[in-house]
């Protein structure tokens, strides 16, 4: 085959690459779906999310995702469910979306197939609060071996500490305030929520454990992960998502 025929068949076989190309993302996206069902675990949980007076869901988690909802131009559709539930009904696929999944956390087999997951979106840290006129410096864990600590029962506590469990984070928020226990073990943006909403008066360390959260995507709505990725990167770069978290952590959010 001579020359100019070899470079005839390349540019030929070039267009008909990007065409073939072309056409696949016009039909990808023509697939897309309109709507997507999200799971949201009840009860709430400020400030992660809940469900306020008029019924509709608040919090970082659910307003981060209709920024990028709003990107991918689709509607939400929010599922009140328990954990368990919101995990067998995504495996099934009667579910699209679970919010604030923490990163290589172990999982299910049959969950984890099925999942696709995005870029991470915030962090959870886990913090101490204390009582302000303690004059130790409770900043890490082993800071506090031999005390008495207030943690959520069932929560993964180092064996040193002498734990005292509660139903909640409120209850430790409140525990702690009011002096009925000195020391508390909890999630950092829940402990500025509630400082900050309810004027609790507790110090807050740094964090001594820090998880990336993410959205688990189901495999069928796979060809969304690239467009959320996408405007997660957007927001972020943007200060979107920094301004969001501050509405609620900052004293300007209820």
């Amino acid at each position: 085959m001579s020359l100019r025929a070899t470079y005839f068949l390349n540019v030929l076989m070039s267009v008909l690459v990007s065409l073939l190309l072309a056409y696949g993302l016009n039909v990808e996206a023509a697939n897309l779906p309109t709507t997507l069902k999200v799971g949201v675990p009840t009860p709430g949980q400020k400030p992660f999310f809940w469900l306020d007076d008029r019924g509709e869901y608040q919090g970082i988690y659910p307003d981060t995702l209709r920024l990028i909802a709003k990107d991918l131009q689709v509607d939400l559709e929010f599922i009140p469910l328990s954990q368990a539930r919101i995990r067998r009904h995504f495996t099934v696929g009667k579910l699209d979306i679970e919010m604030g999944v923490p990163m290589n956390e172990p999982e299910d087999s049959a969950l984890k197939e099925v999942s696709r997951y995005s870029r991470p979106f915030s962090v959870i840290n886990e913090v101490i609060i204390y009582r302000p006129e303690l004059s130790f410096p409770v900043f890490i864990l082993r800071d506090l071996e031999g005390q008495r600590v207030a943690t959520v029962r069932g929560t993964s506590v180092p064996y040193y500490l002498i734990r005292e469990d509660l139903t909640n984070e409120w209850q430790i928020a409140q525990r702690v305030h009011r002096g009925w226990n000195d020391i508390g073990l909890m999630k950092e943006a829940v402990a500025l929520h509630y400082q900050h909403s309810e004027n609790l008066n507790y110090k807050t360390s740094l964090p001594y454990a820090s998880k990336p959260v993410t959205f688990r995507l189901h495999r069928n709505k796979g060809a969304l992960l690239p467009l959320m990725n996408n405007s997660i990167k957007r927001l972020e770069e943007e200060g979107k998502l920094e301004e969001l978290v501050c509405k609620y952590l900052c004293g300007t959010g209820k």
